[in-house]
């Protein structure tokens, strides 16, 4: 596929002040035929410091193929935790099913079967969107007047909590610190979110499994018991008070995996050069870097051009597929179907 390419804002509506030229945007991929589908808002992870390759294309091609329109969401990241992210990915995320909503029609989209789809740290923006999305900043009264709720959501190893089995380096990035900074030290890193009169109140709005309600739509979480990186009492933490509030969904757990497992096929162990449009956010801030634009040093300089996300570095593949895992699809699949 050649997926189109389109930017999610106009001049002067994104600010980042970390961008350097990115702009968030949307790959497109579409049925071939002309008929109303269901569809799939995919949001890779990368821990809010970069987009994963991996958890884009690959995914948006799979589902296509199970009869969905899926959009790819390159976000606003927080590379080396320079400037905290607050709500811009949120803003991000919102700003893309309301585009999706407001060109329904051109591009055969059912505007009442959307769903999210997040993995790891894009799935506690995922996450974020299902609870949050009336918090998303919105200058345009056109957007605006389009809802940004998802109609379901599907969370794969999803960041969601701030508390004991956080996930630091996500928490870090989207805030500026994590439970173990100091709360003294906290505010330097900038005035709490609207709406969270404290560090500690952005922390608990933050910690995803603290938010949920009976306006919270259907949710298919999926993680492996022995993920390392984001511990699986992620998914258990918010399965739990999707329970307590009577929200459907549906929770897997697989019983071997690393984190990031992606499609955890054939495909996903051998990727490479594949979707690295997701890069775009972490090689625009390699770029000023090494135009003198950011103050880092020639260490790190050097270690953001090796680095596979950042700069230009390949890695060598040596990943093994999870046939366990690799029926996740197909068990989302029937989750939305019902729902939908």
């Amino acid at each position: 596929m050649n997926p189109t390419r389109i930017d999610l804002y106009k001049t002067g509506e994104y600010s980042y002040e970390r961008s350097y030229g990115f702009m968030p945007n949307l790959r497109i991929y579409l049925q071939e035929d002309e008929k109303i589908h269901p569809t799939i808002l995919v949001i890779p992870g990368g821990g809010y410091e970069f987009v994963s390759a991996r958890e884009g294309e690959l995914v948006a091609e799979k589902f296509v193929s199970l009869g969905y329109n899926c959009f790819v969401l390159t976000y606003t990241v927080n590379p080396l935790h320079m400037t905290p992210l607050k709500r811009q990915s949120l803003n991000d995320a919102a700003r893309a099913i309301r585009t999706i909503r407001m060109n329904a029609e051109k591009w055969h989209v059912d505007p009442e079967r959307i769903a999210v789809m997040g993995f790891s740290a894009g799935g506690h923006l995922a996450a974020s969107l299902t609870l949050h999305y009336m918090d998303a900043e919105e200058p345009d009264p056109a957007y605006a007047a389009i809802n940004a709720r998802p109609d379901a959501a599907v969370l794969s190893y999803p960041v969601i909590t701030t508390g004991e089995f956080a996930h630091m380096g996500s928490v870090r990035a989207l805030l500026g610190y994590s439970f173990e900074t100091p709360e003294s030290e906290r505010s330097i890193f900038g005035k709490p979110m609207p709406g969270c009169e404290t560090p500690a109140g952005e922390m608990h709005y933050a910690s995803l499994e603290t938010q949920v309600t009976e306006n919270t739509p259907p949710v298919f979480l999926w993680h492996t018991m022995t993920d390392a990186s984001v511990p699986v009492e992620n998914s258990m933490l918010f399965a739990a008070a999707l329970r307590k509030c009577g929200v459907p969904f549906a929770l897997h757990l697989f019983s071997n995996g690393k984190h990031g497992l992606s499609l955890a096929n054939e495909a996903w162990a051998t990727c490479c050069g594949k979707g690295e449009y997701t890069y775009e956010p972490t090689r625009a801030f390699t770029n000023a870097a090494l135009a003198g634009e950011i103050d880092l040093s020639d260490e790190v300089k050097m270690e953001l051009i090796e680095n596979e996300h950042f700069g230009t570095g390949v890695a060598k593949r040596n990943e093994v597929p999870v046939p366990e895992v690799q029926k996740w699809p197909e068990l989302a699949d029937a989750f939305l179907k019902t729902y939908f």
